[in-house]
């Protein structure tokens, strides 16, 4: 496949991107003079295990999407397959998916995000009343062009009429994006994408995902909890009008939730002419919402001594990721014992969690928690030996907590089947850097850099 010069009809130009079970490529189609977008699998590289699931979805996405002819949908032209490969060729997009403009923290006004998530509603507008449902709508899957035009992507695992790729009860879906239903593996319709495009909104006003932590508590949150109102996470004053759209969209009920895309493009069209209050500094003036900028607010002040405290802690047991994690739980946090429990919630077995609680807790007394895990570098400064660390090309055994996090991230991208692979790559791996790398592998370019950054690896 690395040398490949034809696929079909289309000649190969470049490589557009690369997974772990095979290519996108940019083609031409020499027969009407076009570029394509053509994503393979080499049959030969799919795990066993998933295999049977893996190659249905792709022909379903060549299904789904071949039936779905739309300005605001990447359409598919051909599916092909021989002993080795299968293909599918689709439009070629220039732009970049909006899980990569979330990840630069790109700003947009109002009006920008009320534009790209009027497109996605008309996209799925046309998809429901053909009787397809989408189901895994999120950030990764819609491709913003340089002129602002959205296109929905990737219908892999669509339910295309009755047709289903799963067994009842199966789960299905990204996990930060799921609706209630699919969590808890029941039957989903075309409410279930409208709760993903209430997830995606929330993210694009406040720069967070609703629902945030481990796996299972992303799950347990999406059933059971509700999520802080986007008013309370933005430093803008946004009306009450948002925060009632943003939880009719999130019901926890089907039923209570915006029934069509129609009828949610309607409600967030009447949301756009809406005029709010703004400080100039000087007095307050009127504006209307679609001027406003979706800024975040600043990081929570923290002292380096806690912060190196915890990140030293928290090294003992998840190793290099732990900068991050400690990174992205001070911004939400100002309390130090939320910190702590914020922290500890990243830590999966009990023991050492309980060790991280105890030294953290024990520095915060203004007690010392160096220990002999640090060790000196050449300038005299402390550093932190992880778990992982080796020396020269000696393998380390890969602690199960460790693979059990990358797991979880993992999944946050493609769902349950992310078990599978983790366990082939800890098998196949001789240290971390190695395991987190084959992971990132099974993803496609953009999630893999977000993957990689979240776990420390970029």
């Amino acid at each position: 496949m690395t040398d490949l010069t034809h696929l079909g009809k289309y000649r190969i130009e470049s490589a557009l991107g690369k997974g772990a079970m095979g290519i996108v490529y940019k083609g031409y189609d020499p027969g009407i003079e076009r570029y394509v977008a053509i994503k393979t699998i080499r049959k030969d590289l799919v795990d066993p295990d998933v295999a049977q699931q893996y190659m249905a979805r792709f022909k379903n996405e060549a299904r789904a999407a071949g039936r779905l002819m739309h300005p605001h949908i990447v359409a598919v032209y051909e599916f092909g397959e021989d002993d080795t490969v299968a293909y599918i060729a689709m439009e070629y997009v220039e732009g970049a998916g909006l899980r990569e403009h979330l990840t630069r923290r790109d700003t947009f006004d109002f009006a920008q995000l009320v534009a790209l998530l009027r497109q996605l509603l008309e996209a799925l507008d046309f998809a429901h009343a053909r009787g397809v449902v989408h189901r895994d709508i999120k950030p990764s899957n819609l491709i913003v062009t340089e002129d602002g035009r959205l296109k929905v992507a990737d219908f892999g695992i669509a339910r295309v009429d009755t047709t289903n790729l799963t067994q009842a009860g199966m789960i299905i879906g990204t996990p930060s994006y799921m609706s209630p239903e699919q969590c808890r593996g029941l039957p989903t319709d075309a409410r279930s994408d409208l709760w993903s495009v209430g997830v995606v909104m929330y993210e694009l006003l406040t720069g967070e995902k609703p629902f945030r932590g481990t796996l299972e508590t992303i799950a347990y949150k999406i059933c059971h909890e509700e999520p802080p109102a986007p008013s309370a996470l933005s430093k803008l004053k946004l009306p009450a009008d948002v925060d009632r759209l943003i939880a009719t969209s999130l019901a926890k009920a089907p039923e209570a939730r915006f029934q069509t895309a129609r009828e949610f493009r309607k409600a967030l069209e009447d949301l756009a002419t809406l005029s709010v209050e703004v400080d100039e500094g000087v007095g307050t003036t009127m504006v209307n919402i679609g001027t406003l900028m979706l800024a975040k607010p600043a990081s929570p002040s923290w002292d380096d001594d806690t912060l190196r405290t915890a990140e030293h802690e928290l090294a003992r047991a998840l190793g290099p990721m732990a900068k991050l994690i400690v990174r992205r739980a001070a911004a939400q946090t100002v309390d130090r014992s939320e910190l702590c429990a914020i922290l500890s919630d990243s830590i999966t077995d009990p023991e050492s969690r309980r060790r991280f609680v105890t030294a953290f807790n024990k520095a915060g007394s203004g007690q010392s928690t160096t220990g002999a895990s640090a060790v000196k570098s050449g300038s005299g400064a402390t550093r932190a030996m992880s778990p992982g660390t080796r020396t020269g090309t000696v393998a380390v055994p890969l602690e199960p907590a460790f693979v059990e996090q990358v797991t979880m991230h993992l999944a946050v991208y493609i769902g349950p089947i992310a078990q599978v692979l983790t366990r082939k790559a800890a098998r196949e791996s001789r240290n971390r850097a190695e395991f987190v790398r084959r992971c990132a592998e099974t993803l496609g370019t953009q999630e893999r850099a977000a993957f990689l950054r979240e776990l420390g690896f970029d």
